[in-house]
């Protein structure tokens, strides 16, 4: 299987030009052992452990802080030393912070001759509370909304306040941000309307007009205008009618609007009941904090729904309506059972008509309407719910006497900031002058990239959205020149953020998959790493940090006088002609639940695996998981989201009484974020008596998804424990597919295949010992859970045990497994667990598990991969849909290696070679799609010559991009990252040479 090509050398080049060597002239620019930054909740997720405090700790190479997100107290603020470095960090005690005394911290705000002060933070809700908008290596940004804020006389200020916390490895801001809250909707005719007054419905009045035959025609339009705030829905327990005829759905003659998770839905109900009861849902919600246009409409054959003028859903019908005789409900359900089904909101300009009208009939006046409620005249309309007014506004942060203000513009729609940007360490504002010169440039187009410098955030702010791809297709990067210069007589410290809200690359969904690199003047990876954050949640609900964006971070050193030339390399489908590997954190705000949530993707068509460490949404770790290189979902068509086959988990325990045990104080470190391959750690405890860690990877390859997860477990007490699963495939709680078989064996082949038993919540057979030379398990013959049929491919899911080490229950123990019946989220299902021995029900000190597991996501059937291997075509020609792909990985992917110089430190996810004076050589039998190959303790990133079987590897499209380059801040060296396509049936020589 040849797809590299021959005859390239990696050539030895000044790196930006400051020296021969390569080594000494990135050296002053490069991360130092304390750059990085973790955060995360001091005792687990609140929400799941209910003695936890609200405490969200910040860990930095330089300090640490803890903010009570409650109280918005800081309990811990102090300078900590930079310790074991970044991955070492992620595995400390609460020693290294809890001792740190805290800071005084007050918000207030002046208005009207009064003072009112922050009294509290929101508690945590699926859109407010304490959020988190990005967190990587170099920053983590973070904030707290819904502050409530009172003056010394009681009266509680409407307001719109927030807390944002933005921290550096050795700076951290605080961001205090306000302005007027929004008035209610009064009740009635008091409230502004679309033209003129409207009719506000604050979620318990409504209006209603008596039955009259003209308000009940056999055919009919109903339209009119609503406003939608984002809290329309006044009871979480039920939908709002905007508008009910005739009692409610399953009465004959009833018709209205009702709102099911914000889409307008139109109903109609034809003899009673509900087998009559028919619907019209439009597919796409409606925009909140806006006015919307809806009509309803029957002309005895089609029920139809328009919104803002368009038709947004269609049910044909083919029925004499019969008319009822009840009256006409605005704002709530006709006949006002259970809480009323009430609409917080506001209606205006209600048009009926006897007859079924097109948009362009009613707005051309083609037929009188039979009802007509227009409200005051003289009453005010406006676009958006009013806010209060504040003339004469003034907030203020204060921490530890420092203080700063910022009086509030007239505008009360704008946010208005005072922030304090602090250096913890000296507990002292940090304000100086910024001295450091960034300027960024397009390579494709030449033309400027804006910069601007945010001194509350300490950040460079480079605008990216005019960039051009360079490239075709999945091919396309864009490359930016950066210049970073300091004139002045002291180290400076440049804190970048490469901000892009527009994508023009235009195969698949690109935002998915990004990958950035940065590159010396010469087009070679530095190794100084790029955080990757992103959103593209829409919910308004999100407010300033919603929509579609993403952010690359980076901190790079200048040394007096310096300047140095870079390139951002931002590449989206491949990396040198291969799927990329990314892992990135995915922001949430807009979306809900707002904490962390992490998207691996393979390629940019969607997301491949997704992680939530403190399993807030759904109580597992491993979330949403997507074949790769198959139909999609929405369309059947390549180069798309595909089906969701998700779920899983590690280290799930249960006490002695069945109660679910969380992970608590999960630190997440990025080690590398792509793109030949991804490495992140998430550590944690569970209670006193477990310390536990999973690092998850994620390779450039073009056949299949391939999760690769080291996983350690400590026990530190004894822990009697009903259940315990080390690690499962899906989740009790999540799983979006249904395997109706299963299957275990070993290298050689079958142990046993079985039907699944879904449901019960119940073990559905034995534990089987996992016996043999790499044991697997194979999920297969999957079908979707969903009711309705769904487009696209689907995907069967497997695990290979690669590695396994363990003492359970004070002796040596192999893997278990058993298949659980399980129903989630409405559906039935099954899970493959590995579980402790049989008999082993409590977990003693000393014990431990060392895994590395391999996760397959394998496309069912041959004609659904359209990608480039042809080996793994060939095999799902004869092995589709069975435990023999399973059975492939385990064997084909069995890396074999024989080093005759250099030191093997590892198969997996990569073949890892320490170098002996930067050269490696050895022998390779085993490996499916793009093996990846890592070659480390370099002196220099500059120069390297890899041969595959005597030939120099040249995988490159841009230049120089189809390798990784990695720096590691303790040792001071580099390592190298390549992808290589071997043929599993025979030895491969693999040479590696790097000069210093």
């Amino acid at each position: 299987m040849s797809r590299f090509l021959l005859g390239f050398v990696l050539a030895a080049t000044p790196l930006l030009g400051l020296a021969q060597n390569p080594s000494s002239a990135l050296a002053p620019f490069l991360p130092r052992p304390a750059d990085y930054t973790l955060m995360f909740w001091a005792e687990g997720f609140p929400a799941h452990l209910p003695s936890a405090p609200w405490r969200r700790v910040i860990r930095t190479g330089h300090y640490a802080a803890a903010l009570e997100t409650d109280s918005l107290r800081i309990s811990h603020l102090g300078p900590a030393d930079a310790g074991g470095g970044y991955a070492a960090a992620g595995q400390e005690t609460k020693a290294v912070w809890e001792n740190l005394p805290g800071a005084d911290l007050s918000l207030s705000i002046a208005l009207n001759g009064q003072t009112y002060s922050c009294l509290s933070g929101s508690p945590w809700t699926q859109y407010a509370g304490p959020r988190l908008i990005e967190s990587g290596r170099f920053l983590q940004r973070a904030d707290v909304t819904g502050l409530a804020f009172r003056a010394a006389d009681g009266s509680v200020l409407n307001v719109e306040a927030r807390l944002e916390t933005v921290a550096w490895p050795d700076r951290i801001g605080l961001i205090f941000a306000a302005r007027p809250g929004l008035q209610p909707i009064p009740p009635g005719e008091a409230c502004f309307g679309h033209q003129g007054g409207g009719f506000g419905l604050d979620g318990t009045n409504h209006m209603e007009l008596p039955h009259r035959p003209e308000l009940d025609p056999e055919v009919f339009t109903l339209a009119l205008w609503v406003y939608v705030p984002v809290d329309c829905q006044a009871s979480p327990k039920t939908f709002p009618w905007l508008v009910c005829k005739n009692h409610h759905e399953q009465a004959d003659g009833n018709y209205g609007i009702v709102l099911i998770n914000g889409k307008p839905q139109a109903r109609l109900n034809i003899g009673g009941g509900r087998e009559n009861q028919f619907e019209a849902t439009s597919s796409r919600p409606l925009t909140v904090e806006a006015w919307n246009h809806l009509a309803i409409s029957y002309d005895g054959q089609d029920l139809r729904l328009y919104v803002n003028e368009q038709l947004s859903g269609q049910t044909p019908i083919g029925r004499k309506r019969v008319p009822g005789k009840a009256g006409l409900a605005f704002g709530r359900r006709q006949d006002n059972s259970g809480d009323g089904y009430h609409f917080r909101g506001v209606i205006d300009e209600v048009r009926l008509y006897n007859q079924a009208l097109t948009p362009a009939q009613w707005k051309n006046g083609d037929a009188p309407a039979v009802e007509q409620l227009d409200f005051r005249a003289d009453g005010i309309a406006a676009n958006h719910q009013p806010r209060a007014q504040w003339p004469d506004g003034k907030i203020e942060i204060a921490l530890n006497g420092m203080k700063r203000a910022t009086v509030m513009p007239q505008n009360g729609n704008e946010w208005s900031e005072a922030g304090v940007f602090l250096d913890p360490v000296r507990i002292a504002a940090d304000e100086s002058p910024d001295r450091v010169t960034l300027a960024a440039a397009d390579l494709a187009s030449g033309s400027a990239c804006p910069v601007s410098y945010d001194p509350r955030r300490g950040w460079h702010r480079i605008d990216l959205n005019a960039t051009t791809p360079s490239g075709a297709g999945n091919d396309a990067m864009e490359r930016i020149k950066l210049t970073l210069a300091n004139d002045s007589a002291d180290e400076q410290t440049a804190r970048i953020l490469f901000d892009k809200t527009v994508f023009r690359q235009r195969i698949g969904a690109a935002i998915t998959g990004i990958s950035a690199v940065l590159r010396d003047s010469d087009g070679q990876p530095t190794g100084i790493p790029v955080q990757l954050s992103k959103n593209w949640h829409n919910r308004p609900e999100g407010g300033v940090y919603a929509g579609q964006w993403f952010h690359g971070v980076s901190l790079i050193h200048l040394p007096a006088k310096a300047k140095v030339e870079l390139e951002l390399c931002l590449t989206y489908g491949h990396w040198g002609g291969v799927a990329a590997a990314s892992h990135a954190q995915l922001c949430l705000i807009g979306w809900g639940s707002n904490q962390l949530w992490d998207q691996s993707a393979m390629g940019s068509w969607g997301e491949s695996i997704c992680y939530e460490p403190d399993q807030v949404q759904a109580d597992c770790g491993i979330l949403d998981v997507r074949p790769v290189m198959v139909a999609s979902r929405s369309n059947n068509q390549p180069w798309g989201w595909t089906n969701n086959v998700g779920g899983g988990d590690f280290f799930r325990a249960f006490s002695k009484d069945g109660e679910r045990l969380f992970p608590a104080g999960v630190r997440t470190v990025y080690q590398s974020q792509g793109p030949c391959l991804t490495t992140v750690t998430y550590s944690g405890q569970t209670g006193h008596a477990l310390r536990h860690q999973a690092t998850v990877s994620l390779g450039r390859t073009d056949d299949l998804v391939r999760g690769i997860y080291h996983l350690r477990l400590d026990v530190d007490q004894p822990l009697p424990v009903s259940r315990f699963v080390v690690f499962q495939i899906g989740a009790d709680t999540y799983s979006y597919t249904g395997e109706r078989k299963m299957a275990l064996g070993h290298a050689g082949g079958l142990i046993r295949e079985w039907n699944t038993q879904w449901g019960g919540d119940t073990y559905r057979t034995e534990p089987v010992e996992c016996t043999g030379q790499t044991p697997w398990i194979s999920l297969h013959d999957a079908v979707s859970r969903a009711e309705s049929n769904q487009d696209g491919a689907w995907a069967n899911r497997g695990i290979v045990i690669r590695e396994w080490r363990a003492r359970l229950g004070g002796k040596s123990a192999s893997p278990w497994m058993a298949e659980r019946g399980i129903g989630s989220r409405g559906a039935l299902s099954s899970t493959a667990d590995l579980v402790l021995p049989p008999g082993v029900n409590q977990l003693e000190p000393g014990d431990f598990i060392e895994a590395t597991i391999e996760h397959l996501i394998i496309p069912q059937f041959a004609k659904d991969y359209y990608g480039p291997d042809e080996e793994l075509r060939a095999a799902l020609q004869t092995k589709e849909n069975t435990w023999q792909m399973v059975h492939r990985e385990a064997t084909g992917n069995d890396r074999q290696v024989q080093v005759s110089l250099g030191k093997l430190q590892g198969r997996y996810p990569a073949i890892a070679i320490a170098t002996e004076q930067g050269k490696a050589e050895f022998t390779v039998q085993g490996g499916l799609g793009y093996v990846p190959m890592t070659f480390s303790g370099l002196a220099s990133p500059a120069k390297a010559l890899l041969q595959l079987d005597g030939s120099a590897v040249d995988q490159h499209i841009h230049g120089n991009d189809y390798w990784q380059t990695n720096y590691d801040a303790e040792t001071g060296t580099w390592s190298m990252t390549f992808n290589l396509a071997l043929s599993p049936g025979k030895p491969h020589q693999i040479q590696f040479s790097s000069v210093p």
